[in-house]
């Protein structure tokens, strides 16, 4: 299963069509919020994922939650868990629902970390239009034993990389 997570474009629709051109034929593409882009205008895209935070977004909910090739996956936009303040919060969440996969933007910064079992995913901020970091989104290749993470960035550079295994 190829998923392809991306977060906080805030209406730069040219950096996702780049993002899903690169990387066509994947099982899934999601939002994880604050892409503040219409809903039809995102499914047409052939994605569909969480709100965010922004007044402006559509009408996805708040949180997601899938099982794919065995794996617990946990979706949200991260603000609802203050994931600014930390990942305390969204810890518990995975923990209480047995969650082993957790992933959310809001902060604009990509990151991948296991903390108690569970893999948190940022794939950080599709927008080009920011002062301190690249453009970046996740790809996942999720198997049945093994979760294989990317961050790469628009140039089709991976910039973090990371394998969990059962």
């Amino acid at each position: 299963m190829k998923l392809l997570l991306f977060s906080d474009n805030h209406r730069d629709r040219e950096s996702v069509k780049e993002a899903l051109s690169q990387n066509p034929g994947l099982d899934h593409y999601i939002s994880l919020g604050d892409s503040e882009m219409r809903e039809q205008e995102l499914t047409e895209l052939g994605i569909y994922g969480v709100k965010g935070n922004y007044p402006f977004e559509p009408n996805f909910p708040k949180e997601l939650t899938f099982v794919f090739e065995g794996w617990k996956v946990f979706l949200t936009h991260g603000h609802l868990f203050s994931v600014k303040l930390g990942l305390s919060r969204l810890l518990n969440q995975a923990a209480y629902n047995n969650i082993e996969i957790a992933a959310f933007g809001h902060t604009h910064r990509y990151m991948i970390k296991e903390i108690n079992d569970v893999l948190f995913i940022n794939p950080g901020s599709l927008s080009k239009n920011k002062m301190y970091a690249k453009a970046s989104y996740a790809l996942l290749d999720i198997q049945p034993e093994s979760v294989i993470v990317m961050i790469k960035d628009l140039d089709g550079n991976v910039l973090e990389q990371y394998t969990k295994t059962r």
